[in-house]
C-alpha cells in the first residue's frame, strides 16, 4: 500500500470558504440559544400531528453518515486490514463530529431540555424503550469516540502517557464502540417498528433493524471515501488508490446486501403492486433505490472502482439515497390525511445548517493542523 504522509502544505492561509463557515456556525449557534429561550411552539413549527421535523430527520440521516467511525474501525482492528489503519483517525473524527451534530440537534428537539439528564436517572430509565437504548449508546459511543480521536490532539501537545494508556487498550475500546454503534443504529430501525399504522408500508417492515444496520456500514463507508477524497485533495497528499478500491468493494458487498434484504422484503409482504403504482411513494421507492443503490453499485462493479472518482461519486449517490430513505421514514412517510401541515421554520432550517456547517468547519481545522495522517515510516 502506497504510504500516506500528511504535507506541511496543511499551514496554509485561512481560506475564505472556512470564513463562510464560521459566519454560519454562528448564526446556528445563536439560533440555538433563541430556541432554547424561546421554546419549540415560538422557535419551530412543530405541532401535533408532527412533533417530530427536520432536526430528527438530519439525526437520522447523520447517524449512518457517523457509522464511518465503526465500519474502518471493525474492517481495520477485527477483520485484519492493516492497510485500513491509514485512514482510521479521518474516518473515527467524522464520527465524532457527527455525533456531535446529533447531540446538538437532539438537545434542541427536547421539549424539556434541562431535564435532559433524566435518561441516566435509574429512576427515569425506560428498560422496554428503543429510544431509551438509543440515547444510552449514542451518549456511550460518544465518550468511546472521544478516546479514539484523542491521540490527534495528544500528540500535537506532547502528552505521550495517555497516548500509550489508550493504544494498549484500543481493542477493548474500539471493541466497545462497535458493539455500542451496531446496537443503536439497528435500534433506530426498532423504534418505527412502533408505527405500522403510520408510516407507509413501502418503507415499513419488520426487517427494519437489520436494514438501518446495512445501511450505515455502506452509508459510513461512503462517507469515509468522499472525506478521504476531499482531504487528499485539498492538501494535495497522494492519493491511494489501493484504499479507494478497496473501501469500494467494501462499499458494494453491502449495497448488494442491503438491496437484497429491501427487494425480499418488498417480495415477501406484497408491496410489489405499490411499487407500480404511479403516485407520489410509488415513484419515491424507485427514485431512492434507483439512485442509492443501483446506480452506485454500476459504478462500483465497473472499472470506475479502480479510479479515486468511482468510490467518491458512488458514495455521494448512496449518501443521496440514505438522505432519502431517512427523510420518509421520519416525515414523508408518516403525512397524516389530515388539514395540519409541517414546514420547517426559519430556526429549525438555519440552526441545522450552522450544526453541520460548525462540524464541517473544525474537520476542516483538524485535517489542516493536525496529524490525521501517520508518518511515512509508522506502522500499526
Amino acid at each position: 500500500m502506497a504510504a500516506i504522509t500528511q504535507s506541511k502544505k496543511s499551514n496554509l492561509n485561512f481560506p475564505i470558504a472556512m470564513w463562510f463557515l464560521l459566519a454560519l456556525t454562528v448564526l446556528g449557534v445563536g439560533l440555538a440559544i433563541y430556541r432554547m429561550v424561546a421554546g419549540l411552539g415560538v422557535a419551530t413549527n412543530l405541532n401535533d400531528q408532527y412533533p417530530w421535523g427536520i432536526w430528527i430527520t438530519i439525526d437520522l440521516f447523520i447517524i449512518p453518515v457517523a457509522g464511518a467511525a465503526f465500519t474502518i474501525s471493525l474492517i481495520s482492528y477485527f477483520l485484519a486490514r492493516d492497510d485500513y489503519h491509514a485512514i482510521i483517525r479521518p474516518a473515527v473524527l467524522a464520527g465524532f463530529l457527527g455525533y456531535g451534530v446529533v447531540g446538538v440537534l437532539l438537545f434542541l428537539d427536547l421539549g424539556r431540555w434541562f431535564q435532559f439528564y433524566n435518561i441516566f436517572v435509574p429512576g427515569y430509565i425506560n428498560l422496554h424503550s428503543f429510544l431509551e437504548e438509543v440515547s444510552l449508546c449514542v451518549t456511550l459511543y460518544t465518550f468511546i469516540l472521544v478516546l479514539e480521536i484523542a491521540p490527534v490532539f495528544l500528540e500535537k501537545w506532547g502528552y505521550k502517557v495517555p497516548i500509550q494508556w489508550i493504544d494498549r487498550s484500543i481493542f477493548v475500546i474500539a471493541g466497545a464502540g462497535i458493539v455500542l454503534s451496531m446496537l443503536h443504529q439497528s435500534s433506530l430501525g426498532s423504534m418505527f417498528l412502533l408505527m405500522p399504522h403510520k408510516l407507509h408500508p413501502l418503507w415499513w417492515s419488520p426487517a427494519l433493524p437489520l436494514l438501518f444496520y446495512l445501511q450505515a456500514v455502506y452509508t459510513g463507508l461512503s462517507a469515509a471515501a468522499i472525506a478521504l477524497s476531499l482531504i487528499w485533495g485539498a492538501l494535495k497528499l497522494p492519493v491511494d488508490r489501493v484504499i479507494f478500491r478497496r473501501l469500494g468493494q467494501a462499499m458494494s458487498i453491502n449495497l448488494m446486501l442491503y438491496a437484497a434484504v429491501k427487494v425480499g422484503d418488498w417480495m415477501g409482504a406484497g408491496d410489489i403492486p405499490l411499487l407500480l403504482k404511479p403516485d407520489t411513494f410509488g415513484l419515491l421507492a424507485w427514485f431512492q433505490f434507483s439512485i442509492g443503490i443501483i446506480l452506485p453499485l454500476a459504478i462500483l462493479l465497473s472499472k470506475l472502482v479502480g479510479h479515486s472518482s468511482g468510490p467518491l461519486w458512488a458514495g455521494v449517490f448512496a449518501l443521496i439515497g440514505t438522505f432519502i430513505e431517512r427523510l420518509v421514514v421520519s416525515w414523508i412517510g408518516m403525512a397524516e390525511p389530515s388539514s395540519a401541515s409541517y414546514i420547517p421554520s426559519f430556526t429549525e432550517i438555519f440552526s441545522t445548517i450552522g450544526m453541520v456547517a460548525g462540524a464541517i468547519l473544525v474537520y476542516a481545522l483538524v485535517a489542516r493542523y493536525f496529524k490525521l495522517f501517520p508518518d511515512k515510516h509508522s506502522h500499526a
